[in-house]
């Protein structure tokens, strides 16, 4: 501190003095600013409420009407569930996090193993099948086990002996980092395997991925994975980076759109894959990952719980200044998202048909879940609030404890819901210390609770048993009214790698009235390696939009192999799908001319072009497939042919290459147009693109 008389001097300063003081008040300002003593709660302002007993939890719930939550496993069978998938056979295999927020070192983590035993729709009996994990945070069924991601390795694990304890362990790979920092582990671990459309098992990298390698070949070349999303064939496990990347939530809906979400950001979707990234040298693609709520980042959300009064506390004291962090959304509690986690797109059969392909998000600092409409708006995807719950939650709950944070399809076509119960969410760090003195961060690891979600009225049927089914019963299940049926019926035929099923998968491609079946048809038999150029006419001419979306997309790896007949008859298909009423099988027709090395796909492209509008997605994938082609596109659009706004994307692309050709057809353009303005901006790309080549007009 500078003594007040002489900061105050009435007296005139020598210059030297002046500099020597100027020189103190700057170095002052810089130094960092310290924090007063952290401040310590009074009594009674930390109150804490007690836990609700499983037996009255129920009570605890407000749903939307029509529908009943029930109870399916609970304390002491699970505790810290996070994550849970079923096997062939209807059995429940749960992640428990007990070591959350930040006791990863001492490998508290365990997978249980439930069953319902006498059928009644409530699991009885549980075991531990793993423990002494370090992070546990992705799981999957496998060949008669489960694939897990416990960072920073995944690994297989299995019941040989039938005890329901693994006692095989085959370690795949390493390297998955869990945070920038080791304290901020816990909502960083890569998560939520899925099964995709194309029979690959895809996850969320939480924003971290990681640099990744086989777990037995330490001198690997390593796989980046950092920011970005990964997929892997269960049969070679091979990684393969995806757009992305979600942080703790991954699902797809029925035409294979892929769901992510973020704290605040509650549902976003990717644009692209990632093997479209990078095609085009002269074309950079904006980030694949698309925000879709309509009601922004960090949406309003309706809580019907008290807020936390250690909340309500550490809220004031960074209002105050007393203790560092953001004071979001004008002081707020909550109301708003904060921790949206868990994303899932509803694909069962129990919830009544307007349900399907409905986003549940999950809200554990609110205690709440939340429900979005998807609908499709040109290329992109919009998701809004039903109508009837504008101001309320398709399910909330008065009990602070509840805190849902993952979801599930399942055998009995209900949504399964992850109840960590907890009497506090949030990375510890993020509390101060003398509140932590007072509230247990760890209070409720020993309890859970599992729910599903039914309409009223709803009676359980006995766990199926797809496991004990030939391989043709499970070629018949992939047209089942039920994902969870459709998708495990394709991973065990994946597993089986039975060959012979070939022509009952063409039989259901041809004639099953389930388009989710027939599209599961078409990706088997790609899995199988015998997709031929009727599966894929037969798919690109189908009336459902996704199998023709999709045919497009096995296009392209098919075309390389072709005979050149077979490759024009497959051409003259796409160019017809140019004019397909359906923005998505338009949009992908885009992305997948680029990897078609025909001599029509300049002219296709051209023809998406002038049927674009002013869809900006759509020029993005035109623009990142031109290749060689940009001549012939520009040139066969007429003046009015095109977006104003994708000519001069065009015609900057053009300067960018810097052939003659091309940019004389771009001069031509600009001295032959009638329309001036037209004229100045096609100039002014063309020194743009220039510019970016080193050149100039």
């Amino acid at each position: 501190s500078i003594p007040r008389s002489l900061v105050y001097s009435s007296r005139p300063m020598r210059p030297c003095f002046s500099l020597l003081l100027s020189a103190v008040l700057t170095v002052f300002c810089l130094m960092p600013r310290v924090r007063a003593a952290e401040p310590i709660p009074k009594p009674g302002e930390l109150p804490r409420t007690p836990a609700t007993p499983p037996e009255l939890a129920l009570s605890t719930f407000e749903l939307k009407e029509g529908f009943e939550i029930q109870l399916v496993a609970s304390e002491p069978l699970v505790a810290d569930p996070i994550a849970m998938v079923f096997d062939e056979n209807g059995r429940m295999y749960v992640i428990e996090m007990h070591g959350y927020p930040e006791r990863r070192g001492e490998k508290l983590g365990r997978i249980k193993l439930l069953e319902d035993t006498n059928g009644d729709g409530r699991f009885d009996k549980s075991m531990v099948f793993a423990k002494g994990l370090s992070w546990p945070s992705a799981i999957h069924p496998h060949d008669g086990g489960v694939l897990v991601g416990a960072v920073p390795d995944m690994f297989f694990l299995k019941d040989t002996d039938g005890d329901g304890i693994a006692d095989e362990r085959r370690d795949l790979f390493t390297g998955f980092i869990s945070g920038p920092k080791e304290r901020d582990i816990a909502p960083r671990c890569f998560n939520s395997f899925t099964w995709g459309l194309d029979n690959r098992i895809h996850a969320a990298s939480s924003m971290n991925g990681g640099v990744v390698r086989p777990a037995d070949e330490p001198d690997a070349e390593p796989l980046d994975l950092r920011r970005r999303d990964f997929s892997f064939d269960s049969r070679d496990m091979k990684l393969r980076p995806e757009t992305g990347s979600g942080q703790y939530g991954l699902n797809f809906n029925a035409r294979g759109r892929k769901f992510i979400c973020s704290n605040h950001n509650h549902i976003q979707t990717l644009m692209y894959d990632q093997r479209y990234v990078g095609r085009n040298p002269f074309y950079t693609l904006p980030a694949a990952k698309t925000d879709i709520g309509a009601d922004g980042s960090a949406a309003e959300i309706f809580r019907i719980s008290g807020d936390e009064p250690w909340r309500v506390l550490r809220m004031r004291w960074r209002i105050a200044g007393d203790y560092a962090g953001g004071v979001e959304a004008g002081g707020k509690i909550s109301g708003y998202f904060t921790s949206a986690c868990g994303i899932t797109i509803y694909n069962g059969s129990a919830l009544p048909a307007e349900f399907q392909g409905n986003a549940f998000i999950a809200a554990p600092a609110n205690n709440l879940v939340h429900r979005k409409l998807v609908r499709e708006q040109g290329v992109s995807l919009i998701a809004e609030r039903p109508a009837d719950e504008r101001d309320r939650e398709f399910l909330a709950s008065r009990d602070p404890w509840f805190r849902p944070v993952k979801f599930a399809n399942a055998p009995d076509g209900a949504l399964y819901v992850a109840d960590m119960y907890r009497e506090v969410i949030e990375v510890a760090h993020a509390i101060p210390d003398s509140i932590k003195e007072r509230v247990d961060v760890y209070s409720g690891t020993d309890r859970g609770r599992i729910y599903r979600i039914v309409p009223k009225g709803f009676k359980s049927a006995p766990a199926p048993r797809l496991g004990d089914m030939t391989s043709g019963e499970l070629v018949a299940t992939l047209a089942h009214a039920n994902g969870w049926h459709r998708e495990t019926a394709a991973r065990l035929l994946l597993e089986r790698g039975d060959a012979s099923i070939a022509p009952a998968l063409t039989e259901l491609l041809d004639g099953s009235p389930s388009a989710a079946g027939r599209l599961r048809a078409l990706y088997q038999l790609n899995s199988l390696g015998a997709v031929k150029l009727p599966h894929l006419l037969s798919a690109l001419s189908d009336a459902d939009p996704g199998l023709r979306e999709h045919g497009i997309r096995l296009a392209e790896e098919a075309y390389a192999v072709m005979s050149i007949a077979a490759r024009q008859r497959l051409v003259a298909e796409l160019k017809r799908l140019a004019t397909d009423p359906d923005a998505f099988v338009r949009y992908q027709l885009a992305f997948s001319l680029g990897s078609i090395n025909s001599f029509e796909s300049p002219a296709i492209l051209a023809d998406l072009a002038r049927r674009s509008g002013e869809d900006d997605w759509m020029h993005r994938a035109i623009l990142n497939s031109v290749g060689d082609g940009v001549l012939e596109i520009f040139t066969g659009l007429a003046e009015e042919g095109a977006a104003a706004g994708f000519r001069s994307e065009l015609i900057e692309m053009i300067g960018f290459r810097n052939k003659v050709d091309e940019v004389d057809a771009a001069l031509d353009f600009a001295a032959k147009t009638s329309n001036s303005e037209s004229a100045f901006v096609a100039l002014g790309a063309l020194a743009e693109g220039l510019r970016k080549a080193k050149s100039s007009l």
